[in-house]
């Protein structure tokens, strides 16, 4: 049975992202791209599991001219010693937190050297309009 989270994904447009990022990775532009200018984001989690550590972070944002952040991570130069310590995890519910209007989520990388997967609960909501009403 679908939970919260699908129900919204169902009723709008699904935008579920799997990335795996590589060492020589660095940011990741779009990362999920919205339709158009009239439409809006709704980013419902994310999980970061670390695969290569390196003193680095990395920034899931919009790309607006002055990007919103929404979730911030500071990658260790080592290897926690437990397992428990090597995902990321934030759960923003199952309506989301809203990026800026027609803006992408983009994922920014301090620098190359860290490794690891991401995956991306979203959903995509038509919410602007381009018709003129006089």
């Amino acid at each position: 049975m679908p939970g919260d989270y699908f129900h919204l994904q169902a009723q709008y447009t699904r935008k579920i992202t799997d990335k795996f990022i590589l060492a020589a990775t660095t940011t990741q532009a779009a990362t999920i791209a919205v339709k158009s200018a009239n439409h809006r984001l709704y980013i419902q989690k994310i999980t970061v599991g670390i695969t290569t550590y390196s003193a680095k972070t990395w920034t899931f944002q919009d790309d607006a001219s002055t990007p919103v952040p929404i979730y911030h991570i500071s990658i260790p130069a080592a290897a926690p010693t437990t397992a428990a310590d090597a995902t990321y995890t934030i759960d923003f519910g199952p309506t989301g937190i809203a990026l800026t209007l027609g803006k992408n989520l983009d994922v920014s990388i301090s620098a190359a050297g860290a490794a690891g997967a991401i995956h991306i609960e979203a959903y995509e909501k038509f919410e602007g309009s381009n018709i003129a009403y006089t």
